[in-house]
């Protein structure tokens, strides 16, 4: 399978997870999972994400919530004073950064995901979340002024195709938000093979830095704040459109 950032088919084994292997890029040093799932079966994963006949269980207490209320309050310091903001966020779960949001008056937040059980607590909170990807929304153009992806793009089939999508209906000037495993984190090198992060059907792709970049610029997205939690295996970046 070729390489989705540089189309290399040259690539080294880093380990193998289940029935599927994790490579590495020879010309990029791209991280990725060969072969792929097929697409309706990654699908199937999330949509029955919680166990069935289980009951779902909410995560976290008043330290998740404080910690979405001030990753909301982050997002504002990115728009003037008094622009209202239309949010999208992709993946939303329980609906943690909606509930942050729900409130606030600048702030109109819509959630997406596919996990039922998570959509329907959040819905019990009285919450505007959809099931569904999101190219199966068909927004207009120009309609979200950011849009946030916590811990999805790694587990997307496209990623490439999202993106592009998440291109085309952002303002301009609107930004994009993502969180993704950081596979040249110190704790992913210690960890090596054993990495908690690889993962399949889970994790997919498996981003540096660099190749975070390079996946966001084939959809004309580029970073302007990007760094690596100290404590944590993850990388946050921060994009905007290239017009």
């Amino acid at each position: 399978m070729a390489c989705l950032i540089c189309g290399s088919e040259k690539f080294t084994r880093v380990t193998d997870v289940n029935e599927s292997t994790i490579v590495k890029c020879r010309l990029c040093n791209f991280v990725y999972t060969v072969p792929l799932p097929d697409e309706s079966s990654v699908r199937d994963l999330y949509g029955n994400w919680t166990d069935a006949g289980s009951q779902f269980q909410p995560r976290g207490g008043l330290g998740r919530r404080l910690k979405y209320r001030l990753f909301a309050s982050r997002i504002k310091r990115h728009f003037p004073k008094h622009q209202s903001i239309n949010l999208l966020e992709i993946g939303c779960g329980q609906g943690d950064l909606q509930r942050a949001v729900k409130h606030d008056e600048r702030i109109n937040g819509i959630g997406l995901d596919l996990d039922r059980s998570a959509l329907n607590y959040a819905r019990g909170l009285d919450l505007d979340v959809r099931e569904g990807t999101l190219e199966e929304q068909n927004f207009l153009p120009k309609t979200y002024d950011c849009v946030v992806a916590i811990h999805v793009i790694e587990h997307l089939y496209n990623p490439i195709r999202t993106l592009s999508e998440i291109y085309r209906i952002l303002t301009q000037g609107g930004i994009f938000i993502a969180i993704v495993p950081c596979v040249t984190h110190i704790k992913a090198r210690i960890n090596g093979k054993r990495w908690k992060y690889y993962h399949v059907p889970g994790h997919l792709w498996h981003f540096s830095p660099k190749t975070f970049r390079l996946l966001l610029s084939k959809a004309n997205l580029q970073p302007v704040s990007m760094f690596s939690f100290y404590n944590r295996a993850h990388l946050k970046t921060i994009a905007k459109k290239i017009d």
